[in-house]
């Protein structure tokens, strides 16, 4: 003969859920004394370090949980807080994914231990993808810095065709470049043609030089007798320059 079947209400069930939870969370503050923070009422997260650091590039994450009414029967609300360091898209991506696949898996039973250690795994898993990159990109760089110092030593290779594209270039330049000295320098040359001043152009433009000579003889250090030059004498072409002089002399001294 078969008994009475007893109907369970559904307040008996969310009785059974809430202390489901309440002994999980109980399980958990014992495992992670110092790592689990209670938010709020049926809301708490567990700050997960990696298994490696790394200084260089630090990442500290923490598991926020917040039970729903059916749970563990159901997944319940996951998130990931940054607490150290950054998550690129793809590592958001990829964590989001395996933990909603294993939560599924876990259905039924209590699983945030399990989500913990598996956050946790991935993470460091990042830690030392992130190490191996950044010590390839160094080595790379070493490499690269050695090579190029090993290239200046070595210099450029010289063939046959690469000497005589050279020397053709060279011998253009060298022609360039007397050029440019001789057409310089007949520059320099003609422009010092045109800037010479005869002998009376310099009295001309500066009395002084005729002054002085007055001067000496006003002193009595020099006697001149302007009869002298009162003779008639005949020049040469040469020498009507200085005689434009010495008239300019006499001209002064009367």
């Amino acid at each position: 003969m078969v008994g009475p079947v007893k109907k369970i209400s559904n307040n008996s069930k969310t009785m059974d859920y809430e202390e489901e939870q309440e002994q999980e969370l109980e399980v958990l503050k014992s495992i992670y004394p110092n790592e689990l923070e209670e938010i709020e009422d049926k809301v708490f997260r567990i700050i997960l370090e990696p298994e490696e650091s790394d200084s260089s590039a630090p990442l500290t994450v923490a598991l926020r949980i917040e039970y729903t009414p059916n749970y563990p029967e159901e997944i319940p609300n996951i998130s990931i807080d940054v607490i150290n360091g950054t998550l690129n898209e793809a590592e958001k991506e990829k964590l989001n994914f395996e933990l909603i696949n294993v939560a599924q898996d876990s259905l039924g039973m209590a699983m945030i231990f399990t989500l913990s250690s598996l956050l946790k795994d991935l993470v460091t898993s990042f830690v030392v993808e992130r190490k191996e990159r950044i010590t390839k990109e160094e080595e790379i760089r070493v490499l690269k810095e050695i090579e190029a110092e090993q290239n200046k030593f070595q210099g450029t290779k010289v063939t046959v065709a690469s000497f005589l594209e050279w020397r053709e270039q060279f011998n253009k330049d060298m022609a360039e470049k007397e050029k440019l000295e001789k057409s310089s320098a007949a520059l320099k040359k003609e422009e010092a043609k045109k800037n010479k001043l005869t002998g009376r152009q310099l009295f001309e433009q500066d009395e002084t030089l005729v002054n002085s000579d007055a001067t000496f003889m006003e002193e009595g250090d020099v006697t001149v007798d302007a009869s002298l030059f009162e003779q008639e004498i005949v020049y040469s072409e040469e020498e009507d320059e200085n005689n434009n002089v010495l008239e300019l002399v006499r001209n002064n001294t009367d």
